[in-house]
């Protein structure tokens, strides 16, 4: 199976920094939601949210958001946006799904969460 760190170096950053758009992202341990509003979508949590020019645009960076990364570059294209974004969100699903079966036998929430960043620190590199 393809690492997120992989999918990222080989199908994003691939293109140039010409192609690509510099998004910072906050820290944050709140739900993500995104949402569309009369202004556009926007990818909310707890009090903040970053907008964005699209759904998917949304999509994307919620799935690098929640792997931990603080700064992401994001594809200028539409068009290719939305063509990554589905194998994208299975990656994503996948690996959260192996990371969960892991982490089922450990019982204190602080350390799940611990566990879970150190584990996507190492699956983005």
């Amino acid at each position: 199976m393809k690492r997120l760190g992989e999918f990222y170096k080989e199908r994003v950053l691939r293109l140039g920094k010409k192609s690509l758009i510099k998004k910072e992202l906050y820290n944050n341990k709140d739900e993500i939601k995104i949402i569309k509003d009369l202004y556009g979508w926007k990818l909310h949590f707890g009090k903040d949210a970053i907008e964005c020019r699209s759904e998917e645009e949304a999509r994307y960076l919620k799935v690098f958001f929640e792997a931990g990364l603080r700064e992401i570059y994001i594809p200028k294209s539409p068009r290719y946006l939305q063509q990554i974004i589905p194998e994208l969100e299975e990656l994503k699903a996948k690996t959260d799904e192996i990371i969960n079966s892991y982490l089922e036998s450990i019982l204190d929430p602080k350390m799940k969460i611990k566990i879970r960043k150190e584990v996507y620190i190492e699956i983005m590199k």
